[in-house]
């Protein structure tokens, strides 16, 4: 019988082979099926009720039977139900279960408010922290600049994704589902001058993504303006927004460059305690780009 050690070196390589920690075809497959059963999850969520296979199937792009195949394994883990009339599939208990747990170890408000006293004290404006949700923007955090003339936003507001600054932020860096679902229908203007053309809006999200903030004066009501940047965690994903909110008179577009500095340098802050490294590797990032 060979050594305990040798033995135990055995099982742990057995182990690494297994999980593909050494690069194995097998550990490759079963990372990109762990991959796709979050975006089957993701996906789910988004749609906000029910969907059958092949709704979800044309959601991500994928083929119908892959789906399915995934639908089935999540369903023997209890993290989604089939309903027996309709024969559409749905989140279950047990996942909401795990999401609020999540969320009660994840509380982005306690990470950000620091962050967010200090950008409201340096530009004098009051600052929004936004999270996605189903796609569109949910400001969760408002701490409002004591000016003479008060301009907030209340927890809870939904601006629509398409002519909003954190809106465009969330579609800009969120998933593809969420940009699919709000192209499919009609982008309705709040004010003469919201976006509303999708070739127009595809073009502004490459923006965004390139220069980390967005700005969307007058589109969401007349004589106010937002300008927002993002805030990414582990693994550079999107999980919020900071905004600025105020008159266009102050709030500019362009925006003021020590205002920008000012947004960004809060944003990187909050992501960077979070875990994700972007706003230190973006070239140029705290510069406005036109």
């Amino acid at each position: 019988m060979a050594p305990l050690g040798r033995r135990l070196a055995g099982m742990t390589s057995q182990r690494k082979a297994t999980s593909g920690e050494d690069g194995t075809e097998e550990g490759t497959a079963a990372v990109r099926s762990v991959l796709m059963a979050v975006r089957v999850l993701e996906a789910m969520a988004l749609a906000g009720g029910p969907l059958r296979v092949s709704d979800l199937a044309r959601h991500l792009s994928e083929p119908k039977g892959r789906v399915h195949r995934h639908l089935v394994t999540l369903r023997l883990a209890g993290l989604v139900a089939q309903e027996e009339t309709t024969e559409r599939y749905h989140l279950t208990w047990r996942m909401f279960q795990i999401g609020q747990a999540a969320g009660e170890q994840f509380d982005l408000k306690r990470v950000a408010e620091p962050a967010m006293h200090r950008l409201r004290d340096t530009v004098g404006q009051s600052v929004l922290l936004a999270v996605p949700t189903g796609g569109d923007p949910l400001v969760v955090h408002a701490l409002e600049a004591p000016n003479k003339v008060l301009i907030s936003v209340q927890p809870g507001n939904r601006p629509p994704a398409h002519c909003s600054a954190q809106g465009r932020i969330m579609l800009a860096f969120g998933p593809a589902e969420a940009l699919a679902r709000a192209l499919a229908g009609p982008l309705e203007p709040l004010t003469a001058h919201s976006l509303t053309d999708p070739a127009a809006l595809r073009a502004r999200l490459e923006l965004v993504r390139e220069r980390l903030w967005e700005t969307a004066p007058q589109e969401a009501l007349l004589g106010i303006n937002v300008l927002a940047a993002p805030i990414f965690a582990a693994g550079e994903m999107l999980v919020g927004s900071l905004g600025l909110v105020g008159s266009v008179q102050f709030v500019q577009d362009p925006p003021d460059g020590a205002m920008l500095a000012a947004l960004q340098e809060a944003a990187g802050e909050v992501s960077t305690r979070l875990g994700a490294t972007r706003f230190q590797r973006a070239s140029g990032g705290t510069k406005s780009r036109q």
